[in-house]
């Protein structure tokens, strides 16, 4: 496959890790390292992880998905007042981190909520959990 339909027109594949002007004429490609049977494509860029690597980012996703499950259930009886999941969304943030060396700092932020609870409500400060 080398394009795909996405909302407002087709996009294509890339291979190649490169930053691009932004143009309104054209449509940034879709970076891509692996085809649809899962082996990597002819000229990208791939590093392989050691299974122990792998072993830990399973864990620590498996570990993540079982904390929401905890948190968001203390959240809905009233325990803690404010809790976002992950539900779904495990292998981004896991494989975020597991691409972080020791000394690099990392700001999340949830985006567009902040902007809603000021108009909502009163500005308050939001709980709100940093993971590694």
């Amino acid at each position: 496959m080398t394009a795909f339909d996405f909302p407002g027109g087709r996009v294509g594949y890339t291979s190649q890790m490169k930053f691009l002007p932004d143009s309104p004429d054209k449509r940034i490609p879709c970076y891509r390292v692996l085809d649809d049977d899962g082996y990597p494509i002819t000229g990208s860029t791939i590093v392989q992880g050691s299974k122990e690597l792998g072993v830990k980012i399973y864990s620590d996703m498996v570990t993540l998905h079982m904390m929401d499950t905890i948190f968001y259930e203390a959240q809905r009886q009233g325990r803690i007042s404010f809790y976002l999941t992950s539900f779904g969304e495990e292998a981004i943030n896991i494989a975020s981190a597991a691409a972080l060396a020791p000394e690099d700092v990392l700001l999340p932020q949830v985006s567009n909520l902040f902007p809603e609870c000021i108009i909502k409500h009163p500005p308050v400060l939001i709980p709100a959990r940093l993971g590694s």
